[in-house]
């Protein structure tokens, strides 16, 4: 525990990177205070079929983060949009071309429902 889930379409470049952003997503997460490294998963799905609304990007790149409840919101907050830095960072070429829709989420898992 914690896990990165990542999603992305299948005609973004920076997919033939995708072990090396899932290695600094990995990085990143554990710099913040109470995330042990040896406890984080991250994993990737390529969508081969997808549909954006109207007027969007053609591709998009989503990432969630769950980790266990009991963090204080600013560490939440921190965690988030740090998270959301370094996944901007690995996709820069799509969303210089207005390729990607590029999001982020962080979920708490409860713990009395969590096992490992």
């Amino acid at each position: 525990m914690p896990h990165i889930i990542l999603e992305t379409t299948a005609d973004l470049p920076e997919n033939s990177g995708i072990p090396d952003i899932l290695e600094a997503l990995c990085a990143k997460l554990a710099s913040f205070e109470t995330v042990d490294s040896k406890a984080i998963k991250a994993y990737h799905t390529l969508r081969s079929v997808w549909v954006m609304g109207a007027g969007s990007a053609p591709g998009f790149a989503h990432c969630t983060v769950k980790i266990l409840k009991g963090r204080a919101p600013e560490l939440r907050k921190k965690m988030s949009a740090g998270m959301y830095e370094e996944l901007k960072n690995h996709f820069q070429e799509s969303l210089g071309l207005k390729e990607v829709l590029l999001t982020l989420e962080l979920h708490e898992m409860d713990s009395e429902t969590y096992h490992k």
